[in-house]
């Protein structure tokens, strides 16, 4: 095997691992076809319910409970898919995918996943990614790639955490999250450096002392579906 090539030969068990760079890229590339396609109508009903709620928030009189009604719902629908991964289940449609793509757009939902990836189940967590970045549309895959990045690296699994984070930024070269782990990664930081940034109730705290989550990412997205849109699957929002 030429130094090219070689990615990594063990990992933290001592088990052989993916050594082909292509291999690896291959592990967290887009599925296309009919996948890619029902992923795509799935995305743009997941923006339509997002747009909706959205709506209701510029109506309210009461604007901060109004967005923790938005926050709570990405909250909740990435929550109980971390919980189904840790169970040993898996998703049952791509709505649940494109629900969460959707979600993770908000920084509070993508902060809270992060500090509930506890290293204890890395594996659970490293297939839920895995899952969600193949799936992911563009403009969508950034949080997911970037959490994934960081469980690889607490697994000790460096390659895969810098494949992850090629996709993250490819979709956002400005992801704040994916640049910091590229360099703290790149510099040789050892998994052990891989600590939860916060609990997911510090989490929360910081959030409502802020009054809000972020929404701009939100408003982003919303502005694609426009009244224009016609997919023939509109109906049944989820």
């Amino acid at each position: 095997m030429t130094q090219r090539s070689v990615v990594s030969v063990l990992d933290r068990g001592g088990a052989p691992v993916l050594t082909d760079r292509a291999a690896l890229a291959a592990r967290v590339a887009p599925l296309g076809g009919s996948t890619a396609e029902s992923m795509r109508q799935a995305t743009r009903r997941a923006e339509r319910h997002v747009a909706q709620l959205l709506g209701k928030v510029r109506k309210s009189s009461r604007l901060g409970a109004a967005r923790q009604m938005i926050a709570a719902e990405g909250l909740s629908a990435v929550g109980v898919m971390i919980a189904r991964y840790r169970g040993g289940g898996r998703f049952t449609t791509d709505y649940e995918i494109a629900r969460i793509t959707v979600a993770l757009r908000d920084l509070r939902v993508r902060d809270d996943a992060w500090a509930r990836m506890d290293p204890a189940h890395a594996e659970p967590h490293l297939r839920l990614w895995l899952d969600v970045i193949r799936r992911a549309q563009p403009g969508h895959v950034a949080a997911p790639a970037a959490l994934l990045a960081f469980v690889a690296w607490q697994s000790g699994d460096g390659a895969l955490a810098n494949v992850a984070l090629d996709r993250a930024l490819a979709d956002d070269p400005a992801y704040s999250m994916a640049l910091l782990l590229r360099q703290v990664i790149s510099a040789g930081a050892p998994p052990s450096l891989a600590r939860l940034p916060m609990t997911p109730e510090e989490v929360a705290a910081s959030y409502d002392d802020a009054e809000a989550g972020e929404y701009g990412d939100y408003d982003d997205c919303v502005h694609e579906v426009d009244a224009a849109d016609h997919d023939p699957d509109s109906s049944g929002e989820g």
